[in-house]
């Protein structure tokens, strides 16, 4: 059974999307690429006259600098699932995960210091829980080819 229907999933990602790039566009230094971007398409006086009627607002760090992550690797997820729908389930589970396990690979070599950054563990659970979410609600749907695959030895190759 199909939990989200295609254009449910589009509009969800979309939404995660527009979300995340607002709260950038509102809480983050103008030196972010963004920034110039945005003045690239002429809203900059736009953008400005939003970031003036937000200032009474000062959100928590982590809505400002670890939930974007997040809810651009959940649009990801949504984006690329819809688009691959017609695939196997495997090839859209492993496309789709790229982008949240590219952001849980460097917040880990960020705590290494194998990366440049700083390690932060509200990072690390926003690309996470995207990913957990996607795997939690596919492996049900498609149990026999998880248990072929995790059945599967090299040994009997």
């Amino acid at each position: 059974r199909q939990i989200m229907s295609s254009r449910l999933r589009y509009a969800s990602g979309g939404a995660l999307l527009g979300l995340g790039g607002l709260i950038y566009l509102t809480f983050r230094p103008t030196t972010i690429l963004m920034f110039h971007v945005a003045d690239g398409m002429g809203l900059m006086p736009l953008v400005t006259a939003w970031r003036s009627w937000m200032a009474a607002c000062h959100p928590a760090e982590f809505w400002v600098y670890s939930l974007p992550g997040g809810l651009w690797a959940a649009a990801y997820i949504l984006l690329i699932h819809g688009l691959l729908s017609q695939q196997s389930a495997i090839l859209r589970l492993s496309i789709a995960s790229s982008i949240p396990l590219t952001g849980i690979v460097s917040e880990l070599l960020q705590g290494l210091h194998a990366l440049p950054g700083v390690f932060d563990w509200s990072d690390l659970l926003c690309y996470t829980m995207p990913l957990f979410l996607l795997y939690i609600c596919e492996i049900p749907k498609n149990k026999t080819i998880w248990q072929v695959s995790l059945t599967a030895s090299p040994a009997s190759n």
